[in-house]
């Protein structure tokens, strides 16, 4: 993986791919391992699978990590509400 003139050169599941973004190199970097390690992980862990289908399982595992991720932000967000409005009502009784 390194840098030239028109992006990041990295390389996910033995292919190399000229990223350009608004990211920095090490970011940009940092996303393509962890995409690599994560194709890498699903093709052990099935047999005879084709380079496309190991991709979309990756897809298939990312999306499923953002979704649940999202939630998470959503119940945390709600707490965060309680507990705002749990102080304000605190506060407003001079506790």
């Amino acid at each position: 993986m390194e840098e030239n003139r028109k992006g990041v050169c990295v390389d996910i599941f033995g292919a190399e791919y000229a990223i350009k973004g608004d990211g920095d190199a090490a970011h940009i970097k940092e996303v393509a391992g962890y995409v690599d390690a994560k194709m890498r992980t699903i093709a052990a862990s099935t047999s005879n699978v084709s380079s496309l289908k190991v991709a979309i399982l990756t897809c298939l595992n990312l999306a499923d990590e953002v979704s649940k991720l999202k939630s998470e932000t959503v119940i945390h967000h709600k707490n965060d509400e309680k507990a705002d409005s749990l102080i304000k009502l605190l506060e407003n009784n001079n506790f």
